[in-house]
């Protein structure tokens, strides 16, 4: 009986050592599988942070094309030929160089005037004159200040970039104009007729420029 009980005994020890083996190797299994997800965890933190730097970085952009083309307007504007010149100014010199390049002529202007025309202006200076409904203007050019080397033109903004104008006598020799209303009448609607409608261009300011500071203004 006594070897039975002893026999029993080791049975039950072994049992429990064997139980005890499992367990920790079971623990060991656990806690080597842990290690590799918290390594892939803290990998996933660091690319975030990697990503969120990139994002960061990609955010600061260089200036917009819109402010580089406004920056360009704005330069254009103070260097442009005419600048420091009222508008008044600006458009008759326009004009003027305009009608040079017109008529065919190859010279620069030694004098200019402008007379501003309000509505109904005669187109001639006589009784029985067709009038121009719109306001005007009325230049006056030479290239030598004698009568045969000026222009007198007479034109009205079409507000739009063109304009309408005539091309004045020089000089009236014919007695009719002072003495028949409907010669005159006559006269002047040919000459309203005749009228031209001309685009003002930009592309002669640089020569504008040359001749602004001449305008005299009546």
């Amino acid at each position: 009986m006594k070897n039975i009980a002893l026999l029993f005994v080791g049975i039950l020890s072994f049992i429990g050592l064997s139980a005890c083996g499992t367990e920790n190797h079971a623990k060991r299994d656990s806690s080597a599988s842990s290690t590799p997800k918290t390594e892939q965890k803290a990998n996933s933190s660091s690319s975030s942070a990697k990503a969120g730097q990139q994002v960061s970085s990609s955010s600061t952009t260089t200036p917009s094309s819109s402010d580089n083309s406004q920056s360009q307007t704005q330069e254009q504007t103070t260097t442009s030929p005419l600048s420091g010149y009222s508008d008044e100014q600006i458009e008759y010199a326009r004009v003027t160089e305009t009608l040079l390049h017109y008529y065919g002529y190859n010279f620069q202007p030694v004098s200019i005037t402008a007379q501003k025309n309000g509505k109904n202006h005669p187109v001639f200076p006589f009784d029985g004159s067709m009038v121009v409904r719109e306001e005007s203007v009325t230049l006056t050019f030479s290239s030598d200040n004698t009568m045969a080397g000026t222009t007198i033109v007479t034109y009205s903004s079409n507000h739009n970039g063109s304009i309408n104008f005539y091309k004045n006598p020089n000089h009236y020799q014919d007695e009719h104009y002072l003495t028949d209303p409907v010669f005159v009448k006559t006269e002047s609607e040919r000459l309203l007729d005749r009228m031209v409608t001309i685009n003002i261009p930009l592309s002669f300011d640089e020569q504008a420029a040359q001749i602004i500071s001449k305008i005299q203004l009546k």
